[in-house]
């Protein structure tokens, strides 16, 4: 008897068949040959607990025996692997991405499955045919938090996690396979450890994940080490970035175009300083924004075929600019410099002669004039002290001294009384006779 005209099970037309499991490249394991077993409908889904094939096997040379946890779609639900529910694409555990999403203003990205039995079967529906068009039920990611997953993804194999795991037996010391044993011969762990105690639908959820506690807590404590660097006197700049290569001297040619084409993406560049002996620069942009982007995005990136190390860069407290560089004491402080002004013009100057410089002798005429005018000033001391010198030998801004000229000049030059300098002070002018009275 056929069987088409069997009228199919509704429960089972929700059960999945699929043809290869989706998994990371750590739970394939380091060999490049694999041979899987298929088993259609032989495992409920550890998440929606919906019946789905089922493929295991051995994760490399020494690996264990793998087989996959969560069905298909689950897994393209939250973007992750079927076995260890990794991120497929930022290897890192649920819990981390979504807060990391959350925090960056990206929450739109996060898919919100149910968890309730009717709502997860509509919701699975409603996926399967979003995925046949080629849509996706979540939004675009802000592109700094997808800098920073990116920053902190690691997506190098590990292989380790694919061991075995620990034999009961041998703990006990009642193992006697031998080297036959298939589990690993160690001593376990403290039974308090949390990495030992881990549920796949938490972890799924993202609710308790002792790894991504782990994950979370030293990224949150390198965040701690940034600030309390940046906490002893010296605060980030607006939007300026300091990147450095990594590893010692000698460092590549760098120049501001090739800076330039590595960080224009981000934002418009203001400026850009470069020490090539260094190996560093200080690239200024725009806005802040930009700066921070670029700042997730190319740290631990390679330009020129070497890493880079690039991080806010350092501003001085205002007025501290030409103060003592960080680690030096008060009083280590050199003492202003006392500028000593220079002689005035035909003066002494008691400093030193400088080095390779000689005296010289002046002609002998210049040194007859000058012991002359020597003689002539000690003869005045000598006579004394109270006869004043004339004023005319005094010099006047902007010209010589001033001549002899009126009475004064005519009583030097030997004559008599002298017509008047001004004509205004004469008696005799315009016919008048003034007479002088006593």
């Amino acid at each position: 008897m056929s069987n088409y005209g069997i009228k199919r099970d509704d429960n089972k037309q929700e059960w999945e068949d699929t043809e290869f499991p989706l998994v990371c490249e750590t739970c394939l394991g380091d060999s490049p040959y694999i041979r899987m077993t298929k088993e259609s409908y032989g495992k409920k889904c550890s998440v929606c607990e919906t019946p789905f094939t089922v493929f295991a096997w051995q994760a490399g040379s020494k690996g264990r025996l793998k087989r996959v946890e969560i069905c298909r779609n689950c897994a393209e639900a939250k973007n992750v692997c079927q076995v260890c529910i990794y991120d497929l694409q930022y290897g890192l555990p649920v819990k981390v991405r979504d807060r990391v999403l959350k925090e960056h203003g990206s929450a739109g990205a996060i898919t919100a499955v149910p968890q309730s039995m009717a709502n997860r079967s509509w919701y699975t529906a409603q996926q399967q045919r979003t995925l046949a068009q080629g849509q996706s039920l979540v939004g675009e990611s802000n592109p700094l938090a997808v800098a920073k997953l990116e920053e902190m993804a690691n997506m190098e194999p590990r292989y380790e996690r694919n061991m075995a795991k620990l034999c009961s037996f041998f703990a006990r010391g009642e193992c006697n396979r031998g080297a036959n044993c298939p589990f690993r011969h160690e001593m376990p762990r403290d039974r308090n450890d949390p990495m030992a105690k881990q549920n796949t639908k938490n972890r799924f959820y993202g609710t308790s994940d002792p790894v991504a506690n782990r994950i979370l807590g030293r990224q949150r404590r390198k965040e701690e080490e940034v600030k309390q660097e940046d906490a002893d006197g010296y605060d980030k700049a607006r939007a300026t970035l300091y990147l450095r290569f990594q590893g010692d001297a000698p460092y590549p040619t760098l120049t501001e175009a090739d800076i330039r084409d590595k960080f224009y993406s981000f934002g418009e560049i203001m400026s850009v300083r470069i020490q090539a002996d260094k190996g560093q620069a200080f690239v200024e942009f725009s806005e802040p924004d930009a700066c921070e982007l670029a700042i997730a995005s190319m740290n631990r990136k390679e330009l020129l075929d070497r890493k880079l190390h690039v991080k806010w860069a350092r501003a001085p407290k205002r007025g501290e600019t030409a103060g003592p560089k960080r680690g030096e004491e008060e009083s280590s402080q050199q003492a202003p410099k006392v500028i000593q002004p220079m002689a005035p013009p035909g003066g002494i100057s008691k400093a030193p002669i400088p080095k390779g410089f000689a005296t010289t002798k002046p002609p002998p005429h210049v040194a007859a004039i000058a012991a002359a005018r020597r003689r002539k000033a000690a003869a005045g001391e000598a006579i004394g002290a109270s006869v004043p010198r004339p004023s005319s030998n005094v010099p006047r801004p902007g010209g010589g001294p001033i001549r002899g000229v009126g009475v004064g000049a005519a009583k030097r030059a030997g004559g008599g009384a002298a017509k008047p300098y001004y004509p205004s002070a004469d008696p005799s002018r315009l016919g008048t006779n003034a007479t002088k009275t006593i």
